[in-house]
């Protein structure tokens, strides 16, 4: 005999979650009706929705909604974070608390449940929930049931994600493509502008490339561009961003330092890269860098590091200018 009533309760549970495709891409909207279906079938205190970046430079954000303020929170952010860096280290990553109620009475949680989300072996996500009572509003297989749901929806959120992720990435390298860089020295501009902190711009030219294309073929040519962008990747800092701006030139996109504090680390690299065997080829590269200046915009700051750049080329080449 057929459960009529269970049977309808998991078309239900369907047509929820099958809304919330339409939202994929509205991450804000996305994660506030996600809360709901966790709030309409869980017993939960305080619950998290975390959606995993393929992009490990990405601030990945764990939205985190509470009835009650008295909560440590710091130390309910730690548990799931420690939970999640078992499957992968989270380089970067925040909170943001979303208060539903202002409830501030003592309350012990005495139960909680994390819930990493792994897609073809990487994580994409996870969800916490806390309550101070039985989390489980049903049985085990409508718990089930609504788990496998939220997985499929964290599957489709990472494939969006990724898509977008590898269309900023140059193929060849693997850095972050011209595109990319246009909006990141956008956004660095406005941060620098908007909180009066200092960044510099590099520009990276490899010295005399065509005649390393025409003179070994363009195959060692791409071999000589990719291990230049790996050298320049582990000689700097997470936070330091590195694109391939076109050609042979490669950009360098570093916060928090101005242009006199940059000319240092960027030496060290140019010696890395003059003393790097290519196949018993020696290769050298020319930098000019540029600091944040309030009186120019961010095409003019990119257009110093370019004169910059221009001015140890003409001046004998394998040299940084600032």
């Amino acid at each position: 005999m057929i459960n009529y009533a269970v049977n309808t309760k998991y078309i239900d549970i369907i047509n929820e979650f099958r809304s919330l495709i339409d939202f994929i891409n509205y991450k804000d909207v996305l994660i506030e009706k996600m809360f709901q279906i966790i709030d309409m079938h869980f017993n939960s205190i305080a619950a998290g929705i975390f959606f995993n970046s393929p992009d490990n430079l990405e601030i990945n954000t764990l939205e985190f909604f509470t009835r009650n303020i008295s909560l440590d929170i710091k130390d309910l952010e730690q548990k799931f974070f420690s939970s999640m860096g078992k499957f992968k280290q989270i380089i970067k990553h925040k909170t943001n608390l979303h208060i539903l109620e202002r409830n501030n009475e003592n309350i012990i949680l005495n139960n909680e449940l994390i819930l990493p989300f792994m897609f073809e072996e990487k994580l994409i996500g996870g969800i916490c929930i806390f309550s101070n009572t039985d989390i489980l509003k049903d049985e085990i297989e409508v718990f089930n049931f609504i788990i496998n749901e939220f997985l499929s929806i964290f599957k489709l959120k990472y494939i969006y994600a990724e898509q977008v992720f590898k269309s900023s990435i140059d193929g060849l390298t693997g850095l972050y493509n011209r595109n990319q860089f246009d909006i990141s020295l956008n956004q660095e501009f406005n941060r620098s502008q908007r909180y009066k902190t200092p960044f510099s711009l590099a520009m990276i030219d490899i010295d005399h490339f065509k005649n390393i294309n025409d003179s070994l073929g363009h195959q060692f040519g791409d071999f000589v561009l990719k291990e230049i962008s790996k050298i320049i990747q582990h000689a700097f800092r997470k936070t330091d961003i590195v694109y391939r701006y076109g050609g042979e030139e490669i950009v360098i996109l570093m916060p928090e330092t101005d242009s006199e504090h940059a000319i240092l680390p960027l030496e060290r690299l140019r010696e890395k890269i003059a003393n790097y065997n290519f196949k018993n080829k020696n290769v050298t590269v020319s930098i000019g860098v540029a600091g944040f200046d309030n009186n120019n915009s961010a095409s003019e700051i990119l257009k110093k590091a370019d004169n910059m750049l221009y001015k140890a080329k003409n001046s004998g080449r394998n040299k940084v200018v600032g």
